[in-house]
Parts: structure tokens; sequence; C-alpha cells
């Protein structure tokens, strides 16, 4: 078996119906330097069945399931932890679902690519969303290759950045996904990930459709509040997003100096002031903007964002 520069990190919660092909899909890579770790939190005979079958085929694949559930963030965190204690020596890490599919050359394209620039952290391509009559591909993206300076990078980052979701599925620099604390107990923790990225290197986007997405449901928090916590529900979770993840890179980087030694306590501390502001100054000028849809509700958000105002 070729020693696994790539790990595969699927978080897998009872899709039967789709687990087969997304096997097939990353088991058709061109590249074969990878391993497939699956972390199930609901584990159903069904998809055991599937995954045996497969494992029997491919030494490569290994299954653990959950005795108890840990909800998505839990999960997430599992399938990086366990992918780094199973091969030690992998370089590069995707998270992958269980029911989106991807091209056989997503990892030849995106490994080739953190290769020949090392200083690029999260490369990830093109997509072409799955809908039930018809497919659509998504333009938006995040590039932040050639900004040489970690603001100018949290800047855009926070500002500009709508396809966390879409990011969050490409392929990581394993060292740097550990030291921006992999996947953290707050809502958006997608994009959290990303701003605290941005401030260890760039982002890559491939022009190439080589992943498919299926569609999920509406966006709402209390359906994040859901999917992310197994039980209780951390009481920090009702305040704004953007405040939840600033006080994380704060810590992160201010207080515990996670990211030296390309970014001190003292300047961490710093960027997570100016994450805060370039934040709070996108909710107040999008007129759609939840935080500020909140604010409306209250007599003196009335008289500052009164309805059908332009942004």
């Amino acid at each position: 078996m070729p020693t696994a520069r790539a790990v595969f990190g699927m978080a897998a919660y009872n899709r039967p119906d789709t687990l087969a092909q997304v096997i097939e899909s990353l088991l058709s890579q061109t590249r074969r330097d990878f391993a497939i770790v699956i972390v199930d939190d609901r584990p159903a005979p069904e998809v055991r069945a599937i995954v045996d079958t497969y494992a029997a085929l491919d030494p490569r694949i290994t299954y653990e399931p959950n005795p108890v559930r840990l909800g998505m963030i839990g999960n997430w965190r599992k399938a990086f932890d366990r992918s780094r204690a199973l091969h030690p020596e992998m370089e590069y890490f995707a998270w992958v679902s269980d029911h989106d599919f991807w091209h056989p050359r997503w990892l030849e394209v995106l490994m080739e690519t953190l290769d020949q620039q090392p200083d690029v952290v999260l490369a990830y391509p093109q997509l072409q969303r799955i809908f039930p009559k018809y497919r659509k591909a998504i333009t938006r993206r995040c590039d932040t290759l050639d900004m040489a300076n970690p603001i100018a990078r949290l800047q855009d980052a926070t500002s500009g950045m709508i396809t966390a979701g879409n990011c969050v599925y490409g392929l990581f620099r394993a060292s740097a996904l550990e030291q921006a604390g992999v996947f953290t107990a707050v809502l958006m923790p997608d994009r959290l990930l990303m701003l605290q990225l941005a401030l260890l290197g760039q982002f890559r986007h491939v022009p190439e459709i080589l992943w498919y997405r299926e569609v999920a449901g509406a966006f709402s928090y209390a359906r994040q509040r859901q999917m992310l916590f197994a039980d209780r529900v951390p009481l920090y979770t009702y305040l704004p997003a953007h405040v939840q993840h600033f006080g994380v890179i704060l810590w992160h980087f201010g207080v515990q100096g996670r990211g030296r030694p390309v970014v001190g306590r003292l300047t961490g501390a710093g960027y997570a002031l100016a994450q805060i502001w370039y934040a709070t100054k996108r909710e107040l000028v999008r007129d759609d903007s939840r935080w500020r849809e909140a604010l409306r509700q209250t007599a003196i958000g009335r008289r500052l964002f009164p309805a059908g105002r332009a942004a």
C-alpha cells in the first residue's frame, strides 16, 4: 500500500443511498497515494455493509463507528484526529461527505497546486451544485494568491468570502489545519476556520469543475445548532457568530500563540481586533444581514435601519 500523502476524512451520517457512489468516486482518483478514514456518527447495518464491501477490496479504507453521537463538530474533528493518528505521514487532508461526488482528477490537480506553491494552505476547485432536476456551476470564489500581507487576506476572507461551506471541502495542508485548531465549537465553524487559515497562508481557487455537491437544506442558526452539537447547545452560540469567531481567534492567536512563528501573540491579538472590526462593518452594511434584521426588531434598530432603506 503506498504512503498516504493525503487522507480523505469522511464524517458519515446515515446516507446508505449515496455512500457507495461516493466511495467509488474517491477510489477512482488518478492519484493513488491516499487513504480514506470514515467515522460514522449514526452507525447502521446498511452503512457498515457498504463500507465492509469496499474495505475488503481496498486496505486504504478504515471505518470507525461512534458509540455515541458526537454532533457535526465532534465528528469532523474526529475525522481529522483519527486520520492523523492512523496516517502520521499525511501531508494533506480533505473532509469529504457521504453524499457528494469527486471528479477522478480532484486529488491530482489540488495536490499538484499545493506541491508547487508552499505558501498555499488550502486549494479548492470549482464546483457544480446538484439540484433534484438540474445542475448549476458555482462561480463565487475566494482566492488570496499573491496576498503576502496577512491582514489583507483576513480582510478579504472576512468581508468578501461567502463560500466557506465550499472552501472547507478543499485540500488542506495538514500542518496548517492543525495550527488553526481544525474545527472549533462555534456557529459557522467553517468560516472561522477560513479566517484563521487566512492568517497562516494563502488560498488557491482552481477554476476547474472537480466537485459535485448535493444541495443542502436552507440555512438557519437553529438548524446549525441542532447539527453541530450532539446534545446540549452552548449558551455562547446565541451570540452573533462573528463575536464568537473574534473570541476564538483572540484565544488561539493572542493567548495560546498558535500562529507562531508566523504570527506572534501580540500580532495575533491585533488580527482578532481587525477581524471583529471588518465583520461588524460587513454585518452593518449588508441589508440582508441576520444581525441587522435582529437589530431592526428593537426601537433603536428601527431608527438606524428602517425597513426598505437601501444599504
